[in-house]
């Protein structure tokens, strides 16, 4: 008995602890691959200011040479050299304004980053829960009809119904199941997208109601929308990336270097310094000129396409927003269903007139989830795309 009871404990504990929260889900999210991403490319455009500080284009070159000086008659002697190689870089009004540009996309980047994660999060738990209530009204609906053919075979055995009236609970019954699949495998499709971003456990867990919808101030929306943070980074992003071009368009155009060297030559000493320049092949220039301008006109193309994406998602919006309606109650017609059951089963009911009351209360019911659901997507989306809204 014991032994029982132990074993026992962790499920009684699992059963008794509360549904997981929005917050609790918060806490646990993990790093996203786009913030990754977003990582790996401002360190890379960092790294491309690094390499052109100063006025260097590249790294310094430095080369020690060493070997014996043999001369007939006299003792070996030992010659040494050290060269230095410092190529230059004459563009730094292009260094600058990556430098600029970079300082105000991080910020921006960032935030984006962080707003979409935020969003996707919501969105995943916001599908989970809403997975969650479906199933758990499914598996009340089919225990309902189950009840249902029970009741019916009864009166059929009684002489009260016609063999048909159980048919027709029993064709019921099978649709039932085949939608209770459907909402199981649902709920495991939602719970795994959860779990590739927050550290929750595999196996599905109860979720908390989301609440109340976030109000969301309708004034000057359109306006406010164009000022978004997401909006802004696009921008950013264009501008830092047509900048990072020509930096490396000009660092490929500097060909001048400094050039020094010291040697120890038996008994002398040389130092030399000067200038050297690489000698481009013919068409090099104006090759690589083109290349740069293609590859703008492509980073363009991509922000413009990226654009039109996130304004049709804040046009989008700002329609549902319209016509969506105040922040309403779920409304519970399970007391109803139960009033059909009751009626069904002292006689006053027949299936074919229940069944269909029945498919239509659990519709409503599956439609009024659904529209709160759907009040929480909309607020979500209204976070991430307008300004200075705490999330």
């Amino acid at each position: 008995m014991r032994t029982f009871l132990l074993g026992a404990l962790p499920c009684l504990l699992m059963a008794q602890a509360p549904p997981l929260s929005y917050d609790d889900v918060l806490k646990r999210v993990r790093t996203s691959p786009e913030q990754y991403r977003a990582d790996s490319l401002l360190a890379e455009r960092q790294l491309q200011l690094q390499e052109s500080r100063g006025f260097l284009r590249d790294g310094p070159t430095v080369a020690l040479l060493t070997g014996p000086r043999r001369t007939p008659g006299t003792p070996t002697t030992t010659d040494r050299s050290f060269d230095l190689d410092l190529p230059l870089f004459l563009s730094s009004k292009t260094r600058s304004e990556l430098e600029r540009s970079l300082g105000e996309a991080h910020p921006l980047i960032n935030e984006a980053v962080q707003r979409e994660g935020t969003l996707r999060l919501r969105t995943a738990y916001l599908n989970a829960w809403l997975a969650g209530r479906l199933l758990t009204l499914r598996q009340n609906d089919l225990a309902t009809v189950e009840r249902w053919l029970k009741a019916a075979q009864a009166r059929f055995e009684a002489g009260a119904d016609p063999a048909y009236q159980v048919s027709l609970v029993e064709g019921e019954l099978l649709k039932l199941q085949q939608d209770l699949d459907e909402a199981w495998a649902q709920e495991a499709r939602t719970w795994g997208t959860l779990v590739a971003l927050a550290d929750v456990p595999t196996a599905p867990l109860p979720l908390a109601d989301p609440g109340p919808v976030p109000v969301i101030p309708t004034v000057d929306l359109e306006r406010r929308l164009q000022e978004g943070p997401l909006r802004k980074t696009l921008f950013s992003l264009a501008d830092m990336e047509e900048r990072s071009l020509r930096l490396k368009e000009a660092q490929a155009l500097n060909r001048w270097s400094l050039r020094g060297s010291y040697a120890q030559e038996g008994d002398d000493k040389v130092t030399r310094f000067g200038l050297a320049v690489r000698l481009p092949r013919p068409g090099e220039g104006a090759s690589l000129r083109a290349h740069t301008e293609a590859q703008i006109r492509a980073s363009q193309g991509t922000a413009r396409q990226a654009l039109a994406e996130l304004d049709a998602r804040a046009l989008a919006a700002i329609s549902r927003i319209k016509v969506s309606p105040a922040n309403q109650p779920i409304p519970d017609f399970g007391k109803a269903i139960e009033a059909i059951s009751l009626r069904l089963q002292e006689g006053r009911e027949r299936p074919s007139d229940a069944l269909p009351i029945r498919r239509q209360l659990l519709e409503s019911q599956m439609a009024a989830l659904r529209r709160h659901h759907n009040q929480h997507l909309l607020a979500a989306e209204l976070q991430a795309l307008l300004p200075k809204v705490n999330l």
